[in-house]
């Protein structure tokens, strides 16, 4: 009977872990790996030339990462407190730890690693500043974001599960969002956190309702499908005319591409079990992942032009060469030996 009761328990938990979230993680980060990749090229290509038509639709396509990663960390943020109280400061710290700690260390990286270079020359001050805004290099202003969410999140928490009303919270949390990001101007204004608070605020949605969720994900998928398609090609229209509704469109090809994300990783959970193992070093790897992949973007490109290659589509060839497996390769080995190491830990523990 002991027996029997302990089994339930260990099939629940399963049921309940969100394994989709885990290939989630899979498809963003190779996602912001190519989307950094590829802007050499938006940017290279003469505007207009079929090369050019072709990297802007992978481009655009695949600019999703931002809106899925806090999507992902509005989830995650809350999900194991639908069975214990929630309590605010050892939420924060957790959360704060476990981003800010590698941020920091990464930021005295790249640091070195542009003074190097000759991008930086050393200044305290203007170290500071480029932590404090996340300016150390382009990808960091999600660190910034991100910081912001959890201070602010169990506010968005506390809304949503109090209410009854949780689906107007949300239209009314979209129009906000989109209205910031369309109006609020200024030198750091993209690291307002009022500029992707739908997103979060979706993540706690799916932590509070995910059966729910999870039905209309799959009752709606070809519209779902076609709606990612759809704003994907309006996104690339509106970059390629550099059009006024940037953000609008951007904005509704950023929820069709979470929902549509969201469906693939379902399909993924069911298809790819065998790999999980895989997947989930993969996700355990993903902060470390994109970190990383801009500093080995740098110095492949620094090798491009220190070595004249003038080919655009020879540039591309080599970043993706390097970049992806380098990047992968590293944060994954060093992924499976601190986890070999905390295992040892604990078995050590275990045994006093």
């Amino acid at each position: 009977m002991i027996l029997s009761t302990s089994m339930n328990d260990i099939n629940k938990e399963k049921k309940d872990k969100l394994y989709e979230l885990d290939y989630m993680r899979f498809i963003a980060c190779l996602a912001v790996m190519i989307v950094h990749i590829t802007a050499t090229g938006v940017e290279g290509y003469i505007h207009g030339s079929v090369p050019h038509i072709i990297i802007l639709i992978i481009n655009r396509s695949f600019k999703f990462t931002t809106p899925i990663f806090i999507f992902l960390s509005g989830v995650t943020s809350f999900y194991s407190y639908r069975k214990k109280e929630f309590e605010y400061f050892p939420f924060i710290k957790k959360r704060l730890n476990k981003v800010l700690v590698a941020y920091f260390v990464w930021c005295i990286i790249y640091y070195a690693a542009y003074i190097k270079i000759g991008y930086y020359v050393f200044d305290i001050n203007d170290f500071i500043q480029k932590v404090l805004w996340g300016r150390m290099s382009y990808h960091l202003y999600f660190v910034i974001i991100i910081t912001q969410m959890y201070i602010v999140g169990p506010l968005f928490y506390k809304i949503l599960k109090d209410s009854d009303k949780k689906v107007p919270i949300l239209i009314i949390s979209a129009v906000i969002t989109v209205l910031c990001a369309e109006f609020i101007r200024g030198e750091n204004a993209d690291r307002l956190f009022l500029k992707y608070m739908f997103f979060y605020m979706l993540g706690i949605y799916v932590t509070l309702e995910r059966d729910k969720y999870i039905s209309w994900i799959n009752k709606n998928r070809i519209l779902i499908m076609a709606g990612y398609v759809l704003s994907s090609a309006a996104y690339t229209l509106v970059s390629f005319y550099d059009l006024g509704i940037y953000i609008y469109v951007w904005f509704l090809f950023s929820i069709f591409s979470v929902f549509f994300v969201y469906y693939v990783g379902l399909i993924m959970k069911e298809s790819l079990k065998k790999i999980y193992g895989f997947i989930k070093l993969f996700g355990q790897s993903s902060y470390y992942i994109y970190l990383m992949h801009p500093l080995i973007l740098t110095l492949a490109i620094r090798y491009t032009n220190n070595h004249g290659i003038l080919s655009i589509t020879k540039s591309l060839l080599i970043y993706s060469a390097t970049v992806l497996p380098i990047t992968i390769i590293s944060c994954l080995v060093f992924t499976a030996v601190k986890n070999k190491i905390r295992k040892r830990k604990k078995a050590a523990l275990a045994t006093r």
